[in-house]
């Protein structure tokens, strides 16, 4: 969360200092229509807890990792645009499996993302090439767990709010940069006890940034 706060006052930040200068018109903006945009970053941070048949539960510590989107868009009338995007996010974990006396073990591995999601921005019109931008996009999304201690994989929903700042290179190419809060929930998996099989279903929420460009065509 605090990541995410950070980066999107930052682009905020930019594009206000930005939008103030004087620049040439030739980059006032990037041309309207269709876009392939292609970003990377970080996600911060997060945790997910699920339990055994027998009573055994399992707390996990997600940390700060890799993400990055590919996309196709176009511009809808003129300040929204609309979007389809594919993500994909890698996350170390550390678990630690519990009961009543304690802790029994610990372990480490990894949670990776696999996301298909729908945005939807608005760029506010102000002058200069640099636009600040609010967005918000949901989706669906593969998550696979292999924390040490489970070794299974599970759909789940994607929610995200996105703020940022995008600045027109060229007529044709415009940078970005942005905070998001992303939301991966139910994710359902299956664990396996000498005391019978439990389903459990996991949320991971976390704050992320990403800075990359966008292509018009």
């Amino acid at each position: 969360m605090r990541l995410f706060i950070i980066t999107a006052v930052a682009a905020l930040a930019v594009a206000g200092v930005a939008g103030a200068q004087n620049v040439k018109p030739v980059a006032a903006s990037a041309a309207s229509g269709q876009y392939v945009s292609v970003s990377g970053g970080l996600i911060g941070k997060t945790d997910y807890d699920y339990g055994f048949a027998n009573g055994w539960s399992v707390d996990a510590d997600v940390k700060s990792g890799a993400q990055g989107a590919v996309a196709w868009g176009s511009t809808i009338g003129a300040n929204w645009r609309g979007e389809i995007a594919l993500g994909y996010r890698s996350q170390k974990v550390d678990s630690a499996l519990t009961s009543n006396v304690g802790v029994f073990t610990a372990s480490d591995g990894k949670v990776k993302t696999l996301s298909l999601d729908l945005n939807g921005y608005y760029d506010f019109p102000v002058s200069g090439p640099v636009k600040p931008y609010l967005g918000a996009g949901f989706g669906v999304a593969q998550v696979k767990i292999d924390d040490g201690l489970l070794d299974d994989k599970g759909d789940a929903l994607t929610l995200q709010g996105m703020a940022g700042a995008s600045v027109a290179v060229s007529p044709r190419v415009s940078l970005f940069a942005e905070g998001r809060l992303q939301y991966t929930g139910r994710i359902k998996i299956k664990t396996t006890s000498p005391s019978g099989e439990r389903d459990s279903r996991l949320n991971m929420t976390g704050g992320g940034a990403l800075v990359g460009a966008r292509f018009a065509f």
